[in-house]
C-alpha cells in the first residue's frame, strides 16, 4: 500500500488519496515528516541515498520509507519486510541492502516501489551498534559501527554474499574531549533530559559519539560521526579521512562538519552525507524539536555540503534555517544555496487577539524554538498581528506551530491510536501595506497535514508591511500558539558589511573555547560570525541576533583559528520598547476585603484581593466586582492609602451615568525634589456591584 509523503512544508493540501505538487524553488529547516493524515511523524537517523534515478529516503522506527524524483514530491512505501529500527541502506549490484543496529539480519529489496523485502544473510553478532553498511567501487562491503560513550568507532568487512565477518573488529578511533571542543558535554547545551528526572547530567561524563555513516569522494574516504546527544543544542557532525576504507582515518581540524547551537533550527547531528542527481554533496541531520511546551523529539534538517580542492569536507550552516534552493536549483560547486531573502519577522511589534499566562507575542518573534506567543483560547479569530516595521518584499513564510493546552498524544510509531484528527491547524495569513486593505495569500481553512514548520513560498513577491495570522480551528483541544512566526523576503535597505576591528580572546586555559566582541554595526539585525583554521576556509560558523558579543566552545586545540564577523541588516528597525516604560518606572497597587477576624497584613493574602500594576503613560486603573463591606486599598506589600467601609447605597444604583459616590486622595507622585502630580480615587456604583476606580491627575 502507497501513501502520500512530504519532507518540506510545501503549499499542499490533500485532496483524498492525492496532493496537489510541490512547484516551489525553496525550502526552510527544520522539515517535517508527513505520511498522509497521520500524525507528524518522528525525524530519527536519516538516510537518504539515489537508486534507479529516484530519492530514496529512509528513517528510523518505521517499516516504511519514501522516494521523490525531484526531492520535492514524495511517495511513502509501506514495507512490512523492511528491517525498521535504525537503519542503514545501501546499493549492491543493482539491489538495495539493508540492516539494522544490534540485528544479525540483512535484508535485500527486490522491488523498493512495492516494499518488498527479505531476508539474504546473517551476521555473527547483534552487537552493532547504529550499524552502517558500505559497498566500495571494487564491490567489498564494510560494516562501520559504534554508539557509546566508551567503545570506539569500529569496522569490519563483510563477505559480499552471505554477510558473514571476515575478521574481527577492527578500532578506528575514539571521542577526544581534550582536543576537540564540540564534543563536549556543556550543561548549558541541555535542552531536555533524557533521564526523566532520574538523575543529572554529571560533568565528568564522556560525549556519546554514534551515528557513523561512509561516504566516499573522488577516491576518499569520509567517515562521518555524531556527538554528543540529540539531548544538546551542540549536536553535531565531524568527518575523520582515510585513503583505505579500513583506515587508518585522520581527524579533520576542520570539524565540526556540521554544528549549529543559534538561530531558530539547532542542532546537525546524526544523519548522512550524500550526492544529489547534479553530483553536489548535501548533509542531512536529526535535530531535536519540542511541541506542546514539554517532551522531546527529532526532526530533520538538510545542509549543502562539498568537498574543496584540498580534499577537505565541509558545510554551510550560517543561515541554515533560512530559504535554501531545492537540489535540482542549486548551484554546482561549493555550498553558496541559500536564497538572497533575509528574515524580516524578528525582533518586530505585533499585535494579538490575547494572551495566555507568560506566552506574550515577542516569543514568536524571538528565533528560540522553546518558546512561543499562546493565545488565551483555540477558538476561531484568535490572531496574530505583524508589523514589520515598514514596507518590504515578502517572498516566504514560515509558520511554526506550537500545542500549547492540548491533551496528551501518544506519538506515532509508538502506540499512537489508529484513528486521527479530521484536521490541523487550520488557518489564513493576509498582509496589507496599511492594515486597512488586506490581501489573503495563504489560505489553509481546511489543513488535513499536521506541519508543524509551515514554510510557504509565494508564488509571487508580494510588498507588505502587515502580516496577520488568525487561526480558523486547532484541534486536540489545544489554544493557538505560534512558536515562531517567520517572514523571509527583501528590503531596498538591505546591507551586508564586514566588521572591520573583531577582538578574540582565545581561553589560555582551555584552548577550546574563545570569546569574540566587536564593534556594533548601526542598524544591524545580527551577525555572521564565521572561523576557520585557514584564512580562506572559514567553514565553521554562528549566527548572532541584535548583539556583538559570542563565546564559542567548539574550537580543536592545536591549530590557531582566523574569524570574520558579517554584519547584516534587512532594512526595517528592530522595534523596542520604551525603556522607562519597562525598567524601573511602575508599582503595584492593590485592594482587599477585611473579614470580622481581621488580623494585621490578613488583607493581603485575601482571596478578595485584586491587583493592578501602575504603568507609564496609563492614568486609570479599575478594580471591578466590588460589594459592600471594609475594603483596603494600599500599596502592595506598602502602605495603606485608603481604607474604610463601602456600602450598599455607595455601591448600588440604577442610574446610567451615576456619579462618585467616595472620592479620595491618596498620594502625591514626583520625580526627584518635583511633585508631577496626584494619584487619586473614587467609587462608582453599579447595578449589581460597584468598582474603584484609581487615577493619576497632574499637579
Amino acid at each position: 500500500m502507497k501513501k502520500i509523503f512530504v519532507l518540506i512544508a510545501a503549499c499542499a493540501l490533500f485532496a483524498g488519496a492525492a496532493a496537489a505538487q510541490n512547484t516551489s524553488r525553496t525550502f526552510a529547516n527544520p522539515l517535517d515528516v508527513i505520511i498522509g493524515n497521520e500524525r507528524a511523524y518522528r525525524g530519527g537517523e536519516p538516510v537518504v541515498i539515489i537508486f534507479q534515478d529516484d530519492y530514496y529516503l529512509f528513517v528510523s522506527h518505521r517499516k516504511g520509507y519514501w522516494y521523490s524524483p525531484d526531492f520535492r514530491n514524495w511517495t511513502y512505501v509501506d514495507a512490512p519486510g523492511y528491517p525498521g529500527g535504525v537503519v542503514s541502506v545501501v546499493e549492491q549490484n543493482g539491489q538495495l541492502i539493508g540492516c539494522s543496529m544490534n540485528n544479525k539480519n540483512v535484508y535485500r529489496c527486490l522491488d523498493p516501489k512495492k516494499g518488498l523485502w527479505e531476508k539474504c544473510g546473517e551476521l555473527s553478532s547483534d552487537r552493532y551498534g547504529d550499524a552502517n553498511l558500505f559497498v566500495d567501487d571494487d564491490g567489498r562491503v564494510y560494516l562501520y559501527f559504534g554508539w557509546s560513550q566508551i567503545m570506539p568507532f569500529q569496522v569490519v568487512e563483510l563477505d559480499p554474499v552471505t554477510y558473514k565477518e571476515l575478521h574481527e573488529p577492527i578500532p578506528l578511533f575514539f571521542s577526544d574531549i581534550k582536543n576537540h571542543g564540540f564534543e563536549v558535554r556543556k550543561p548549558e547545551d541541555v535542552i531536555y533530559s533524557i533521564f526523566n528526572g532520574r538523575r543529572e547530567y554529571n560533568p565528568e561524563e564522556l560525549p556519546w559519539i554514534e551515528g557513523p555513516y561512509m561516504i566516499k569522494h573522488n577516491g576518499k574516504y569520509y567517515l562521518e560521526y555524531a556527538a554528543i546527544g540529540l539531548e544538546f543544542i551542540s549536536y553535531s557532525h565531524g568527518i575523520y579521512e582515510s585513503d583505505s576504507p579500513t583506515g587508518p582515518f585522520t581527524y579533520s581540524e576542520h570539524n565540526p562538519l556540521t554544528f549549529k547551537t543559534s538561530g531558530f533550527q539547532v542542532g546537525a547531528g546524526h544523519g548522512s552525507t550524500f550526492h544529489d542527481k547534479k553530483g553536489n554533496l548535501w548533509t542531512i541531520c536529526m535535530i531535536p524539536s519540542q511541541y506542546g511546551g514539554t517532551g522531546r523529539g527529532s526532526e530533520l534538517a538538510i545542509y549543502p555540503s562539498a568537498v574543496d580542492a584540498e580534499g577537505v569536507m565541509y558545510s554551510n550552516t550560517a543561515l541554515g534555517d533560512y530559504p535554501q534552493f531545492y537540489p535540482d536549483l542549486r548551484p554546482e560547486g561549493g555550498v553558496d544555496n541559500y536564497a538572497d531573502w533575509m528574515l524580516l519577522s524578528n525582533g518586530k511589534y505585533a499585535e494579538v487577539s490575547s494572551t495566555f499566562e507568560g506566552y506574550t507575542y515577542g516569543k514568536a518573534l524571538d528565533e528560540n524554538f522553546l518558546t512561543c506567543w499562546t493565545a488565551a483560547t483555540g477558538d476561531p479569530g484568535e490572531f496574530f498581528l505583524l508589523d514589520l516595521g515598514g514596507l518590504a518584499e515578502i517572498n516566504a513564510i514560515q509558520l511554526n506551530w506550537d500545542h500549547i493546552g492540548a491533551a496528551p498524544q501518544a506519538p506515532a510509531g509508538f502506540g499512537a491510536p489508529a484513528s486521527y484528527p479530521d484536521h490541523y491547524q487550520c488557518y489564513t495569513v493576509e498582509i496589507s501595506k496599511d492594515k486597512k486593505h488586506w490581501t489573503k495569500v495563504i489560505d489553509k481553512s481546511n489543513n488535513k497535514i499536521e506541519l508543524k514548520h509551515d514554510y510557504n513560498e509565494l508564488a509571487k513577491a508580494q510588498k507588505a508591511r502587515y502580516v496577520k495570522v488568525t487561526n480558523v480551528a486547532t484541534y486536540d483541544g489545544a489554544k493557538f500558539s505560534i512558536k515562531d512566526l517567520r517572514v523571509f523576503g527583501t528590503t531596498d535597505k538591505m546591507s551586508r558589511t564586514i566588521v572591520k576591528d573583531v577582538k578574540v580572546v582565545r581561553n589560555p586555559e582551555d584552548r577550546r573555547e574563545a570569546n569574540l566582541l566587536w564593534d556594533a554595526v548601526p542598524g544591524a539585525d545580527g551577525y555572521v560570525v564565521r572561523y576557520g583554521i585557514e584564512p580562506d576556509k572559514l567553514y565553521n560558523s554562528y549566527i548572532v541576533y541584535d548583539k556583538t558579543t559570542l563565546y564559542m566552545h567548539s574550537l580543536n586545540t592545536a591549530p590557531e583559528y582566523y574569524f570574520q564577523v558579517e554584519a547584516f541588516d534587512c532594512g526595517l528597525d528592530y522595534y523596542r520598547e520604551p525603556y522607562l516604560a519597562t525598567l524601573g518606572n511602575g508599582a503595584e497597587i492593590q485592594v482587599a476585603k477585611r473579614t470580622r477576624n481581621f488580623a494585621p497584613g490578613a488583607y493581603r493574602q485575601n482571596q478578595d484581593t485584586k491587583i493592578l500594576m501602575l504603568k507609564e503613560g496609563v492614568t486609570e486603573y479599575v478594580f471591578e466586582d466590588i460589594d459592600p463591606g471594609m475594603w483596603v486599598l494600599n500599596h502592595s506589600y506598602g502602605p495603606v492609602l485608603w481604607s474604610g467601609e463601602l456600602t450598599e447605597k455607595e455601591l448600588i444604583s440604577d442610574k446610567k451615568n451615576p456619579k462618585p459616590t467616595v472620592q479620595a486622595f491618596l498620594t502625591r507622585l514626583g520625580k526627584g525634589t518635583e511633585v508631577t502630580g496626584n494619584l487619586m480615587m473614587k467609587v462608582i456604583p453599579g447595578k449589581e456591584k460597584g468598582k474603584i476606580v484609581v487615577t493619576i491627575e497632574d499637579k
